[in-house]
């Protein structure tokens, strides 16, 4: 009889064991998850910061070539019209006075 009350409590301590070392296993398990988790958020948060700076520095360059289309156009046209006042600037002052006297 004491055997068999020696072999229960046995299996008892085995048992509590087990279920330590159970208990154990799922604390590490749960930390992990966490640790990996956080890693997992640093490194999609890191990959968004990367691909901001990306698509900002895109948009400027995109931005810089837009103001200097505009810019090159602005000074054609700037151009065009000091051309076309330069040729007909005498022309358009005889007019004004022509206009003007015969009135």
């Amino acid at each position: 009889m004491e055997d068999l009350i020696m072999k229960i409590i046995d299996i008892e301590d085995r048992a509590q064991e087990v279920i330590r070392d159970a208990k154990k296993a799922d604390r590490e398990l749960d930390e992990r998850i966490r640790d990996d988790s956080r890693k997992l958020q640093d490194d999609i948060a890191r990959k968004v910061e990367a691909k901001n700076v990306t698509l900002k520095q895109i948009e400027e360059d995109d931005a810089e070539k837009k103001i200097a289309a505009i810019n090159e156009s602005m000074e054609k046209h700037l151009s065009e019209l000091e051309e076309k006042y330069q040729k007909n600037k005498d022309k358009w002052v005889d007019e004004i006075v022509s206009n003007i006297i015969e009135r």
